[in-house]
């Protein structure tokens, strides 16, 4: 069995690293941050079977100039990084097209399809199968116009198997009676669910890794020394370094720049996701609620109300704009009208979005040891045991079960 480095600790690493151990690999996590306060922690936490229709969609490409004035708009983009976007900005709206869409959902739907028994087989091996909470998810539409701008994407998902039930408002707060009763359509989501928190599920999975003999090493991944196409190490910021058979790259956004230094281009940009986690929130929420208009998730947590969303497009080096979180919270109100706001843990998170929405995973023809596991946008916390599936097949020569064409690096070679 081979030594393995992962690089990157986060939901989608730490799953990579659990499978590659689980299959007799000795492994190591390089991990620069706390654990479990990645991309995921300031999420919806969903197991997001049905999200494969991309963000990228016609029409997109005449709403920017909106988007560049309204900072409070669910999906926004900065006007100070603007230009520095423009070269990735400009092949995303490319993806923005009907053919194009239904590609990249029948691409995402492979792997999302098999996403929730991978995931529940991974938390059966480490023994919280209870971090699971199956109940489907709401989505919520003030009106009939509200309701219209979500229709082709709810038909191309189920023209692809997922299951959507339209229900009225009315049914909605009948099902979950915290929600207010005045929506006119709301949809079930059936094929989605949610965890009980993603900060605790990612420290419960390091923990087991660790205990069944696992290293996780505190530091940030800088570069590598390479022989040809073989990468011996992976050097860290402060001197280190770490020696490898095989190395996998699942570092989040900071891919790109690691994946750069090794000769390999990938296109990805790091979306800024909000969410604010309320303690004391004075509603009982059982189920995920999406409010469409919003752009917003709210997810009952254990501890805690967690309200998180919005897509801002920003560079790397962009300063969280709190504003965007609490705007989420006052418009919470709407859709949860007991809810009480004074308890507020404030997250952001970096969502490594490739242009055309699809994830980066597997080796690059240029690298012979190197396996890449990211750019899963939005879906990093669905995707996590299953691209940890195909990682572990990657490295131990095997063909996964899954076409991984669509994924492959090297589609962003020039």
């Amino acid at each position: 069995m081979a030594r393995v480095v992962v690089i990157g600790g986060g939901i989608v690493g730490i799953s990579c690293a659990l499978t590659l151990q689980s299959q007799g690999h000795e492994v190591t996590v390089v991990e620069p941050g706390p654990v479990g306060e990645g991309a995921s922690w300031a999420s919806c936490g969903c197991i997001a079977v049905g999200e494969i229709v991309p963000l990228s969609q016609p029409g997109m490409l005449m709403k920017v100039p909106g988007w560049l004035l309204d900072a409070e708009a669910p999906l926004t983009l900065r006007p100070a990084s603007a230009v520095k976007l423009l070269p990735w900005f400009a092949r995303f709206t490319a993806n923005a097209r009907r053919s194009k869409m239904r590609a990249i959902a029948s691409d995402l739907a492979r792997l999302t399809f098999a996403a929730t028994a991978d995931f529940k087989a991974q938390l059966l091996d480490v023994g919280h199968p209870e971090l699971l909470v199956e109940r489907p998810v709401i989505k919520l539409f003030d009106d009939d116009n509200d309701l219209a701008t979500m229709r082709p994407a709810f038909e191309l998902a189920r023209e692809l198997g997922c299951t959507i039930d339209q229900v009225t408002g009315q049914e909605a707060h009948e099902i979950d009676p915290a929600i207010a009763s005045d929506f006119k359509h709301a949809a079930l989501l059936r094929d989605w669910s949610f965890v009980t928190d993603p900060k605790v599920l990612v420290e419960t999975l390091t923990q087991s890794f660790s205990s069944r003999g696992g290293a996780v090493v505190a530091g940030r991944a800088i570069g590598f020394t390479q022989d040809g196409q073989h990468v011996k190490s992976v050097k860290l910021s402060d001197g280190r370094s770490i020696s490898a058979d095989d190395f996998v790259i699942a570092a989040g956004t900071p891919s790109r720049n690691l994946a750069k230094t090794l000769g390999v281009q990938l296109r990805m940009e790091g979306v800024i996701g909000y969410s604010t986690a309320l303690k004391d929130s004075g509603v009982e929420l059982r189920h995920t609620v999406f409010y469409a208009k919003g752009g917003f998730g709210i997810t009952p947590y254990q501890q805690a109300l967690a309200v998180a969303g919005t897509a801002e497009f920003a560079d790397l080096n962009a300063q969280p704009n709190w504003n965007r979180a609490d705007v989420l919270v006052r418009r919470a109100c709407r859709v949860l009208p007991g809810l009480k706001t004074d308890s507020a843990e404030r997250r952001m998170g970096r969502r490594p979005f490739t242009p055309d929405t699809r994830p980066i995973i597997g080796r690059s023809r240029r690298l012979a040891n190197v396996a890449f596991a990211t750019g899963h946008g939005q879906l990093g916390l669905t995707l996590g045991a299953t691209t940890a599936r195909i990682i572990a097949d990657v490295i131990a020569g095997r063909s996964p079960d899954i076409d991984i064409e669509a994924f492959s690096p090297d589609r962003f070679s020039s």
